[in-house]
């Protein structure tokens, strides 16, 4: 009897009870054990025992069949013993050897040198389910925690705001609680390319003339979904318009539930957009865009001021017109005779009228695009046809015409020249600001004068930059006076044998000035040169006081009359060649420069000059 005693108290006390260790659930083993409650562990371990399945008489357990281990420090390989006594005495020991296996792997090419997408969780088959420790992914300078269930680890990286198309460190860590004990991966991560933007059916900025059903938008995958948002403009505010947004193949498409507005500014919006690999957009796509009312005259081919007297004027529509018939009916012309025809998205006006004659062309509203909207505006245009006649006296040794520009009628003259000498650009581009002047100006002309302006009057040596023309003579030193000589001197003093022509007249534009300055018979000439700002009378009538009020007005020195104004001999000059031989009044200006205008700086004294 005593020997069954022993060997019971050895098989309950002595031999160690044998448990193996599992991470994917309870650990338990079956074992009576009395008056649980006062059971305790007399060593510290790394498994706490606890008793189950007991039987009680109230609050009380009296016995328990199962004794179960928990973990309370990271498991580690291997066997330990577990001890547990009444009270935690020496005396009853039960001892529990737990055979504890290796923890769980990770197959690791479920994200090693795997291209994934950023916005789908990563899956990572474990080697046993794992109840025990805690797994965390690091990404870079990112880390996420990974969820269990059964075998399976879920890593929750779409919260990381990773790149698309980008590679990054990662490895796989396990966690006792917070504290890290291994890593059981570690390489490189790829993740997927953005979905990219093919086309779309508006693009930023677009008007868009047609009545659209769809928007749609092709991207470089197949998609899997995707939601989008469509705004029209309200004043300042942005508001809602009920669309649905479907996925077809690789187009997302945009469905308004009504007809889209006209005549308003939208913003449409790629919210978000995933493909079927995982793949999504790097960034919202927004694109702002407008709709179109009827067709609006968007350009005319002419300026308010100055259209030919004859010929034809384009308005150009930023649509199509649907109506041809209506044209006639909605389309006028007012101040010259016109004919209307329509060319693609414009219409031509041929017209004809008089010199300096105001007319107006009117769109009423009513015109329909090829979408069949409406215009609802109006539109009309005021214009004047130009107020001079040009008029080619003459051409240059090469062939270039010499054009004048006549402004006005009546009995008196008064004539503007510029650019005798080739190189003096700033006496061309005064005298043409001055005609665009008077163009834009010609109520200001005095009553029964005519204005004639010759911005060019040396062509050849303006193209080619020179002083002379291309005979290389100078112009201004080959009119028949009595000071006339072929060999004159240079701007520099020095000899200049044949500058003054091989005759006087002998070419081709002193011809032209010539003649047509003996035709019209100004009563003053105003002749603009470069550059010494200098104004000086020809000495005819009262040239001399209209010489200083000019110098005056214009800041420069009136040097009529002062000898030696030029330091280098002059002869047979056009204003000389005017007074001794018509006895026409004439002014020469010197400006200050040989580019710049300075329009502003002469153009009330040109203006009074007029009326000299």
């Amino acid at each position: 009897m005593s020997f069954f005693v022993v060997l019971s108290y050895g098989l309950i006390f002595v031999l160690p009870k044998q448990v193996t260790y599992a991470y994917g659930g309870d650990v338990c083993v079956k074992q009576l054990t009395l008056l649980p409650a006062l059971s305790k562990q007399p060593v510290e371990s790394n498994f706490a025992v606890v008793f189950k399945d007991s039987v009680r008489i109230g609050d009380m357990p009296l016995f328990a069949l199962k004794s179960c281990f928990e973990s309370v420090g990271p498991p580690v390989a291997g066997k330990t013993t577990v001890k547990v006594s009444p009270f935690g005495g020496w005396i009853g020991v039960k001892h529990y050897q737990i055979a504890i296996p290796e923890p769980a792997t990770a197959r690791s090419s479920d994200f090693i040198d795997k291209t994934l997408p950023v916005s789908h969780p990563i899956k990572i088959q474990l080697s046993q389910p794992d109840e025990v420790f805690s797994y965390r992914i690091a990404i870079g300078d990112k880390k996420a925690t990974c969820d269990h269930k059964n075998s399976q680890l879920l890593c929750d990286i779409t919260k990381l705001d990773l790149a698309q198309g980008a590679t990054y460190p990662v490895q796989l860590d396990r966690h006792y609680k917070e504290t890290k004990v291994a890593t059981l991966a570690k390489g490189e991560l790829k993740t997927l390319q953005a979905l990219i933007l093919g086309k779309g059916s508006v693009t930023e900025g677009q008007v868009v003339y047609d009545k659209p059903a769809v928007f749609t938008f092709e991207y470089d995958k197949e998609l899997d979904k995707a939601a989008a948002e469509l705004k029209v403009r309200n004043g300042d505010t942005l508001e809602v318009v009920a669309a649905k947004t479907t996925v077809k193949d690789k187009v997302v498409i945009v469905t308004p539930d009504a007809a889209v507005k006209r005549n308003a500014t939208f913003e449409l919006t790629i919210k978000s957009a995933q493909g079927i690999d995982g793949s999504s957009l790097a960034d919202e796509y927004k694109v702002a865009f407008s709709t179109s009312g009827g067709p609006k005259v968007t350009g005319i081919s002419v300026g308010s001021v100055g259209a030919p007297v004859a010929g034809t004027i384009t308005l150009s529509f930023d649509q199509e017109i649907a109506n041809v018939d209506a044209i006639a009916k909605l389309v006028t012309v007012q101040g010259v005779s016109a004919q209307i025809a329509k060319s693609g998205a414009s219409l031509k006006i041929t017209y004809s009228g008089d010199k300096c004659a105001n007319y107006t062309i009117t769109v009423a509203k009513g015109l329909k695009s090829a979408a069949d909207i409406e215009q609802t505006d109006a539109w009309s245009f005021n214009g004047r046809t130009r107020c001079y006649t040009l008029q080619t006296i003459g051409t240059s040794k090469n062939g270039r015409a010499i054009n004048a520009y006549i402004f006005g009628s009546g009995g008196k003259t008064v004539l503007y020249t510029g650019t005798i000498h080739g190189n003096e650009y700033s006496a061309r581009n005064l005298m043409n600001a001055w005609v665009d002047e008077i163009e834009a100006h010609p109520q200001n002309i005095p009553a029964g004068t005519q204005l004639i302006v010759i911005p060019v009057i040396n062509p050849d040596g303006a193209a080619a930059g020179t002083r002379t023309n291309a005979n290389n003579v100078d112009l201004n030193r080959n009119f028949n006076v009595s000071d006339w000589k072929s060999d004159i001197q240079t701007v520099g003093g020095q000899p200049f044998p044949g500058g003054g022509g091989s005759a006087p007249e002998s070419e081709p534009e002193t011809k032209a000035l010539v003649a047509f300055t003996r035709r019209v018979s100004p009563s003053l000439t105003m002749s603009y040169h470069a550059a010494a700002a200098y104004v000086i009378g020809n000495t005819c009538g009262n040239t001399s006081a209209l010489a200083g009020t000019y110098a005056s007005m214009v800041g420069y020195r009136n040097m009529t009359g002062v000898g030696g104004a030029f330091a280098y001999e002059i002869t047979g000059t056009y204003d000389d060649w005017m007074c001794e031989k018509l006895g026409l009044r004439s002014v020469l200006v010197e400006l200050t420069t040989n580019s710049y205008s300075e329009f502003s700086r002469h153009k009330s004294a040109l203006w009074l000059m007029s009326k000299s």
